[in-house]
């Protein structure tokens, strides 16, 4: 019985390890933040064009307090914005450039925001959500308002 367990154990290590890629999706919070309208969201996130033409990587810095992760006046970046759909993105040193300044990865986080669509209401026509990575960062969809509500309770985990 020791050595079934065993095998067992080991071959479900080895099966978590293979299909953990460099970056892994820790979990997903739906409902976390306020709601933005998810025809603008699907807007967004399903067109390169608009996707680009909304980026405003590091530009749009706004702040948020967490207490459980002991973060006060912390920074984030509003990255892009259609209509009443909002992408956040949070993260202690995820962005960190070694030539100084941060770093956003534009394509990486349109991937990202539109796998948040899974948090929809199709039938009220809203969204939002908040995803944790295990390199430390987050990517949030809200409303124009979502930059502290987004990332000031128990859903967003540190790394």
């Amino acid at each position: 019985m020791k050595t079934s367990f065993a095998a067992i154990s080991v071959a479900l290590g080895l099966a978590a390890f293979a299909s953990a890629g460099p970056l892994r999706r820790r979990d997903v919070h739906c409902g976390t933040t306020n709601d933005a309208t998810l025809s603008d969201c699907q807007a967004l996130t399903s067109d390169k064009a608009i996707w680009d033409a909304a980026w405003a990587g590091n530009t749009n810095v706004c702040h948020f307090t967490n207490p459980l992760a002991n973060l006060y006046n912390h920074d984030a970046y509003n990255v892009a914005c259609h209509g009443d759909c909002c992408v956040y993105a949070a993260g202690d040193n995820a962005f960190e450039d070694p030539q100084g300044g941060f770093t956003l990865d534009r394509d990486r986080f349109y991937e990202e925001a539109g796998g948040l669509l899974g948090c929809a209401d199709a039938s009220k026509n809203k969204v939002n959500g908040l995803q944790n990575f295990s390199d430390g960062h987050h990517i949030c969809i809200s409303n124009g308002d979502g930059c502290g509500d987004c990332f000031d309770d128990a859903d967003y985990t540190v790394a």
